[in-house]
Formats: structure tokens, C-alpha cells, sequence
């Protein structure tokens, strides 16, 4: 019996791979994960999120974005429900690079990823 071991993509492979794919996915240090969809319940917290946050910092030099932006943690890509730049980013950017303060709201589904694996 053989087996075919696949070596752990890396995260620069995973950043290349990830442009030419239709869907989104997270990138866990050693593969894509495939991003599942969300509930209403769920778009709807992280709306008033953005929402609040944009409310608090308009006239200040920092912003909301999320959730269609990643953020580079340990050698993981990760889509955060929110986060917060306080720094110009590039309207064409796709990561934010130094965020200040990252939001994920917890689902009965993904909490136990969210709380311990993005922690």
C-alpha cells in the first residue's frame, strides 16, 4: 500500500493560490480551509459593527473594514468580521497589515475555531 503525502502549502503559496479561486477561503498554516456561508442573524452583528465603529472614529485617522479584507497572523490568513487600521490603505489592498483591534463574532458553529484556533 503507498500513500501520497503532500507537503503543507505555504502561506505564500496559499496568497497566489487563493487570487484565482471563486470562492473565499482561510488559510490554517498548512491548507486552505473553504469559507462557509453565514446567517442573517450574523450579517446583521457584524452590519451594526462596522456600522458603530465608523460612527466612533469618523474625524479620526483610523477605520473599520472587513469582512471581504484578511489579516496576516502567525503564517495564517484569516477573514476577520472586523478590523481596525489606523493607517492609509490602499483602496486596491486585499490585507490589512497592522490592524489595531480585530473582531470575529462567535457562532454556535465556529466558536470553538474563532475562541481557541484564531485566538
Amino acid at each position: 500500500m503507498s500513500a501520497t503525502l503532500h507537503e503543507p502549502m505555504t502561506l505564500a503559496g496559499f496568497l497566489a493560490w487563493e487570487e484565482w479561486q471563486e470562492l473565499r477561503y482561510e488559510f490554517d498554516g498548512f491548507q486552505p480551509l473553504a469559507m462557509t456561508g453565514g446567517t442573517v442573524a450574523h450579517d446583521q452583528i457584524t452590519f451594526n459593527l462596522r456600522k458603530a465603529l465608523d460612527a466612533r472614529l469618523t474625524g479620526k485617522p483610523c477605520r473599520p473594514h472587513g469582512p471581504n479584507i484578511k489579516i496576516i497572523v502567525d503564517g495564517r490568513a484569516r477573514y476577520p468580521d472586523a478590523v481596525v487600521a489606523c493607517r492609509p490603505v490602499a483602496p486596491d489592498a486585499t490585507i490589512i497589515d497592522d490592524p489595531v483591534v480585530v473582531f470575529e463574532v462567535l457562532s454556535d458553529g465556529t466558536s470553538k475555531t474563532d475562541l481557541i484556533d484564531k485566538n
